[in-house]
């Protein structure tokens, strides 16, 4: 070994070129990643840019563990957006299935569905209201916002209308509840709530 390179200085220059190393393969890896995560987010862009897909006679349903429809939505439209599975939803007909025949009608003029937590939300659009109905002798609610949850939940917004025929009329700015049994029930008015009671 030369007299100028001495055992600390050779333990110094390999240091120094271990760290080098190390050093070069972080910078490489950092590189590679940058460009990984380049081409990822140009796939995302191109997913997301597909194009909402428009559906005329647009279906929806709920059918149980028993092979039995539970409810079933019509739109004369549909717009799904591809990335979110929201459904833009244009004249709205829902109707709830007791025993194989239609207990509850549903319709509204717009709506937005999800086709994978299936919650839909029914709106008014100008002087036409959401509008909720059975047969004769069952209430009829009437309303701004209707939004549908799971086990046949309801949340009504917007100024609620409720008429039971032959019992009364009653208002308020919302109400929630379920329809069971081709009802309304466990019904709850909360807001500025007033009744004109038929004797």
């Amino acid at each position: 070994m030369p007299k100028f390179i001495n055992g600390g200085v050779l333990k110094l220059m390999l240091a120094m070129g271990i760290l080098v190393g190390i050093v070069g393969l972080i910078y490489f890896a950092h590189n590679k990643a940058d460009e990984e995560l380049k081409e990822f987010s140009k796939q995302q862009a191109k997913e997301k840019t597909l194009d909402a897909v428009t559906v005329d006679n647009y279906e929806l349903k709920q059918i149980g563990d028993d092979n039995v429809i539970h409810w079933k939505l019509i739109a004369k439209t549909g717009t799904m957006d591809p990335s979110t599975k929201d459904v833009a939803l244009v004249d709205v007909n829902v109707n709830y299935y007791k025993e194989g025949k239609v207990s509850m009608h549903l319709d509204a003029p717009v709506g937005k569905a999800n086709e994978l937590t299936r919650i839909i939300v029914l709106k008014s659009q100008g002087d036409k209201k959401v509008m909720v109905g059975g047969d004769e002798k069952q209430a009829t609610l009437e309303t701004k916002e209707l939004e549908l949850t799971k086990n046949n939940q309801f949340k009504a917004t917007g100024g609620v209308n409720i008429m039971w025929p032959g019992v009364a009329k009653v208002t308020g700015s919302d109400a929630h509840g379920s329809f069971k049994k081709g009802n309304l029930d466990k019904l709850v008015i909360c807001g500025n709530t007033h009744a004109l009671i038929d004797i």
